[in-house]
């Protein structure tokens, strides 16, 4: 059974008007439209990341815009081991108190990202008093001390959470972080019975990691999650993050990803999409790369005016994905975009420092695009 869905009465009435086209609409034009969350609203979540400026900014467009068109909302980095708690003792809950409390405010379903992760996480965690790594045990230990920590602070506000991010490699190893090196190849596995033992009940703890397509973490992915259901080890969900281009994963293979996931009964969530416009040349999510820079050639629309035939083959690209989306609505849970418009995307800086990219549904000024359209389009 499907969790947090909102009622979807009105929409059908609003939708039978047929106000949709396919084609570019002005914000005008726009004013009156049925927004994401609520057409999608009898099919799975429809959500965004939130970064730390839309909360210290004074009636930042982004944040009015998350709470008019979505239903989930997850934190982009203040949740990560290095903001709120850079140091030992120290910790920063300004930004992630905010966030849960819109939640709470505009009843919108909140993500936290993420309890255990490689990246983002500062050096002290995996380190004694005298700079030497922590023993196995140590380290579960202040694995469980976070764990804690957030149920206490968030348990009644945040409901779901990814328990561990990109810990698998292209290939199907094990990443080599510290969590692995110190821990050792069941790091996954006790990271998420501590979760279990720590967190709500009532929380869902999902597994999250980009190139969930790609055969070999696919495939150990599958692996993982047989092995914890046979050994009656809680796993709530799989998190897809989506990081697509404008080609691949084709939708041949997004559909059959879907499938092999779905297959495990648990339900599936697509955690951080988006369609890098411009291209990246094969780079994956992995933030761990060296940073390029933009050039004329890699960066071709930096004063924001993208073509119309541009606009229309992305149109299409996100059509396709929201149409495997569709066929797979009974196994999706929640879409996440990673970010609210254009302006906010990682991908203006990532993995091309400098470059002006157009990923999202919504434009810098916070104007739907032809691509939001055709994805509302779909649930007519």
């Amino acid at each position: 059974m499907k969790i947090y869905k909102i009622s979807h009465l009105a929409v059908i009435a609003t939708l039978a008007i047929g106000v949709f086209s396919c084609s570019e609409k002005s914000t005008a034009q726009s004013v009156n439209k049925v927004t994401l969350k609520e057409a999608y609203a009898d099919k799975f979540l429809v959500g965004a990341t939130l970064g730390a400026s839309m909360f210290t900014t004074p009636n930042h467009p982004s944040l009015a815009l998350a709470k008019e068109n979505f239903s989930a909302i997850t934190l982009d980095n203040d949740m990560k081991w290095e903001r709120i708690n850079p140091l030992p003792g120290k910790f920063n809950f300004e930004i992630a108190d905010k966030f849960a409390q819109l939640g709470v405010d505009e009843n919108i379903a909140t993500v936290g990202h993420v309890l255990f992760w490689h990246s983002q996480t500062p050096d002290w965690v995996f380190k004694d008093d005298e700079g030497n790594l922590l023993t196995r045990e140590a380290l579960l230990d202040r694995m469980r001390e976070r764990a804690k920590m957030f149920a206490s602070r968030y348990g009644d506000r945040i409901k779901i959470w990814d328990v561990v991010n990109e810990a698998i490699e292209d290939d199907g190893s094990l990443r080599k972080s510290l969590y692995n090196q110190i821990i050792g190849d069941d790091f996954i596995e006790q990271a998420f019975i501590i979760a279990d033992q720590e967190m709500p009940k009532d929380a869902t703890l999902i597994y999250n990691d980009y190139g969930m397509n790609r055969v070999g973490r696919r495939d150990t992915v599958l692996a993982m999650v047989k092995g914890f259901q046979q050994k009656g080890v809680r796993i709530d969900g799989i998190g897809l993050q989506g990081h697509w281009g404008m080609v691949n994963p084709t939708a041949e293979i997004i559909d059959t990803t879907l499938t092999l996931y779905a297959a495990t009964g648990l339900p599936l969530h697509i955690t951080e999409l988006d369609v890098d416009f411009l291209g990246r040349d094969n780079f994956g999510a992995n933030v761990d790369i060296k940073k390029l820079k933009a050039t004329p050639e890699n960066n071709p629309y930096p004063d924001g005016n993208v073509p119309p035939e541009a606009e229309a083959k992305f149109a299409k690209r996100y059509t396709e994905i929201f149409q495997q989306f569709l066929k797979h609505h009974d196994s999706i849970d929640r879409v996440t975009f990673w970010g609210v418009t254009d302006g906010d995307s990682w991908l203006n800086s990532w993995p091309l420092e400098g470059r002006t990219n157009f990923p999202l549904l919504f434009k810098r000024d916070g104007s739907t695009k032809q691509a939001h359209d055709n994805v509302i389009a779909l649930v007519k």
